[in-house]
């Protein structure tokens, strides 16, 4: 007699498909003989996995979701959870996680991973003697870092007892094809595992209906409005850009952001060709799944400003140059990127021009071209049919050339009536005004970091919100730089604005910055915070939002009269409970 119930000896399954089946139907059958919808709800609780997502602009959050649905058609239930919605204790009860995290910045935790890694990484962590896990990473090879907060996680689970699933797969900017060869991988390890089996309802956050707009799939829209903010003695060039969303039913909130996608400098591409004595009527190219033209494909489909990690390493090879090979070392980094800067790839592959490829061969070496994301700067409740942009214009010299960014620039110069603005939208969930509208919100928006917080103040204006609103701006000359002056000197004739404060840091021989007036109206600062103000940050990663970070910790400190310990306790709280919030590049 075998083993297996419900079907006879001479079945046609084999060893592997008795099993599953015999563990399937005798899983079915214990459903059926319990009608206890607590008991039932239990076994849904211990077959569900727990899907962790890190994520600074959303693509960590989309893939986890995306992993959710791919599981369901196993029959694989999964609780979707931001890592600042899970405790320590919730991550050391589930028997099989999956975790899903980008990296930010120079190999840093995404901001909603932060608390709970902090959390994870002490001595006293606890066990995760029972969990199965698998990591997922996305980022840049790029950043020397690449992955560091996935290979920190996979690490660190390990370390505290956790047993590995499937070894971590790390994912470049295109990351689609790596993601699924990856969940196609884990998923029957989870159901042999004991996940699956519950026919029950998904879950809400796994049931939604995709976005008709996509990066794969952009929304062509109509730039209407194209206009400079600064002024001709500005040493920056900002501009204002109202963009027809009409047809398009994209309906966004305040703190979303806009993904671009952008072409390439025509002139540019040319340079390339010409340099690599490639032929104009290339015709060989395959891009995107289909054949075009070389100039097409650098055009639209490639990053050709900065030279990738491959192609340096290729030309390395190829051209067997000794100091070239030298600063490719690992030891070598620092002197690698005094190397490459203010270097473009055109720079790169002129300097090294002996060193031949076929137009096959170069394209291999290119990366994709990425969307750029910028915060809306309009709120739709003002604005039906509009979404707003707030873009500075990179403009620059470097080793006697003249060089521009990619998008900021094909959106000031060569947008027209026959050339869309390939859109789509990119939720940011947790940055947006409070939903109870009567707390406070304290805004640090310098330079363009000011566009989520015009949208928020639009929306305050419109629904007639009872919330204090401050915001701290600041940029380099009052006369020349003061973005959307009238509209915010007028919020602060009508009430709207209850404080601005403004730093404009050459105006002066000492130059004053955002954090400089956030100390000197401290004890101000922290009376808002005790009331239940949300604080909120947008602008450069780098300098800006770690200097604001640090000048909140002292402000909480000294005017909350605590240690160390307990104003970096403050601070966690306010993360928690996402009254601190940042939209950082």
């Amino acid at each position: 007699m075998n083993n297996y119930p419900y079907f006879p000896e001479d079945a046609p399954f084999n060893e592997e498909q008795r099993s599953w089946l015999g563990g399937f139907l005798s899983g079915l059958n214990s459903r059926l003989l319990d009608s206890n919808d607590v008991t039932e709800e239990k076994n849904s609780s211990n077959n569900e996995i727990l899907l962790l997502y890190g994520t600074q602009t959303g693509n960590a959050e989309s893939l986890a979701e995306e992993a959710a649905e791919k599981a369901l058609e196993l029959g694989i239930h999964s609780n979707v959870m931001g890592m600042d919605e899970v405790t320590p204790e919730s991550l050391q009860n589930s028997e099989r996680t999956l975790l899903i995290t980008s990296t930010y910045g120079e190999g840093e935790m995404p901001d909603n991973a932060q608390v709970l890694w902090d959390a994870m990484k002490v001595e006293s962590a606890p066990r995760l003697d029972n969990t199965h896990f698998a990591v997922l990473g996305i980022g840049d090879t790029s950043y020397d870092l690449f992955c560091q907060a996935a290979v920190d996680w996979d690490n660190r689970l390990e370390a505290l007892g956790g047993q590995r699933i499937l070894d971590r797969v790390d994912c470049d900017l295109d990351y689609e094809e790596p993601f699924n060869d990856w969940i196609s991988a884990l998923l029957p390890a989870l159901v042999d595992l004991g996940a699956g089996g519950n026919n029950s309802t998904i879950k809400d956050k796994t049931n939604k209906t995709k976005p008709k707009w996509s990066k794969k799939l952009p929304f062509p829209a109509k730039l209407v409005t194209n206009k400079v903010l600064t002024k001709n003695a500005s040493t920056k060039e900002t501009r204002h850009y109202e963009i027809s969303l009409k047809d398009s039913e994209i309906d966004y909130k305040v703190g979303d952001a806009l993904g671009v996608i952008p072409s390439n400098c025509p002139d540019l591409v040319t340079s390339i060709i010409d340099t690599l004595a490639f032929s104009t009527d290339e015709t060989s190219i395959i891009s995107k799944g289909e054949s075009k033209p070389l100039f097409e494909a650098l055009l639209n489909d490639f990053e050709i400003k900065l030279p990738s990690k491959e192609l340096v390493a290729a030309v390395a090879e190829r051209s067997g140059d000794k100091n070239l090979n030298e600063l490719l070392l690992p030891d070598n980094k620092k002197e690698m990127s005094n190397f490459m800067w203010g270097r473009d790839l055109i720079d790169f592959i002129s300097d090294f021009q002996s060193v031949k490829f076929t137009a096959e061969e170069f394209v291999a070496l290119l990366k994709p071209i990425q969307p750029r994301l910028y915060s809306i700067s309009s709120s739709l409740a003002k604005h039906p049919g509009e979404v707003h942009l707030t873009v500075a214009s990179v403009r620059y010299e470097s080793l006697g050339k003249q060089r521009k960014g990619v998008c900021s620039t094909f959106l000031a110069d060569r947008i027209s009536e026959e050339t869309p603005v390939q859109c789509y939208l990119a939720p940011n969930k947790n940055f947006g005004v409070p939903a109870d509208d009567s707390l406070p919100m304290i805004m640090v928006g310098p330079g363009t970091g000011i566009a989520p917080f015009r949208a928020f103040l639009e929306e305050r204006e419109v629904t007639n919100s009872a919330g204090k609103n401050w915001l701290f701006f600041g940029e380099r000359n009052r006369d020349s730089d003061f973005l959307y002056e009238e509209e915010l000197l007028d919020w602060k004739e009508s009430g709207l604005l209850n404080r601005l404060d403004l730093a404009f840091s050459r105006d002066q021989e000492e130059k004053i910055y955002v954090q400089d007036l956030m100390r000197e109206q401290g004890a101000e600062l922290f009376t808002w915070l005790e009331q239940g103000g949300y604080f909120f940050v947008c602008g450069d990663a780098q300098r800006m939002a770690k200097d604001v970070d640090k000048a909140l910790f002292d402000v909480i400190k000294e005017h909350g009269k605590l240690s160390d310990d307990e104003a970096s306790t403050y601070v966690s709280e306010m993360k928690k409970a996402k009254r601190y919030v940042r939209d950082v590049y």
